[in-house]
Formats: structure tokens, sequence, C-alpha cells
């Protein structure tokens, strides 16, 4: 049977909204999801809103880890209940939004991971140069 010939029920795809999954580096924006199904890119306005509320995500990222390197270095080597409590707390923070960052990164757009770049140059612009830094954090994921 030719594939001319087969009943397909009439399956038209031309309108499906559906969000696209790339395994290969791509500057398509469209269809791309970021991470939840709810933030789907379907226009140039909304990639470049997604890429300005990325590069804040990043940049409160960096944020984070000076934040909780600072609380850390305050509170001295304090090892009571509520001084580990509070370090493992920052620690889960800092953990879960890089892992969602990592998330944003495998969509492979490159849009998209150049928002990430660019909100981590700029967090560690504004937060990497402090003392309790000094540089020595690596780039991974957590």
């Amino acid at each position: 049977m030719k594939q001319s010939q087969m009943d397909h029920g009439n399956m038209d795809h031309g309108d499906m909204d559906m969000c696209s999954m790339n395994m290969l580096f791509t500057w398509n924006y469209k269809h791309t999801c970021v991470v939840f199904k709810w933030w789907h890119i379907r226009t140039v306005s909304q990639l470049i809103l997604s890429m300005i509320l990325i590069a804040i995500i990043s940049h409160l990222y960096e944020y984070l880890k000076y934040y909780a390197g600072k609380s850390v270095a305050a509170g001295g080597s304090g090892n009571g209940r509520s001084a580990k409590t509070t370090r493992a707390s920052w620690y889960g923070a800092q953990v879960g939004l890089s892992f969602m960052l990592m998330l944003v990164f495998m969509t492979f757009n490159g849009w998209l991971m150049l928002a990430v770049i660019l909100g981590a140059a700029w967090g560690n612009y504004s937060w990497g140069n402090s003392t309790v830094d000094n540089g020595t954090r690596s780039l991974a994921c957590h």
C-alpha cells in the first residue's frame, strides 16, 4: 500500500503548538520551552524577555553564592544546629538554582546559553570580587 493511500485519521500537524526538543546546538527560538511547558517561546519578544529573565536569574545565582559565602564567614565556625541548618539551606538553594540554570543550558539554544553566560558574568562583576570569594570558586554547576 502506498503512503498516499493510507488513512492517517486526518491528522493535521500544521497548527501544533508543541515544545521542540533539540539535541544539537541551535539558534532557532521558535517553540523552545524553558524548563517548564508554560515557559514557551513563540515570538522574538518572548525570546528577548526570556533572555532578560534568565540573565537576571543567573545574576541572582552569583549573588546567592556571594551571600551564602558571606553568611558562612560571618557565622564563623559555628557548629550549632542553627548554624548548620542555615548553611545547609543556603547550599540547597544554590544547588537548586544551579540545576535550573543547567537545564536552561540543556535546551541547546544559543540565545538562552548566551543569557546564562552574560548573567553569570554580570553577577561575577557585581559580587565576585568580594574578600569572601577570593576567586577560588570554580565554574561547577554547584
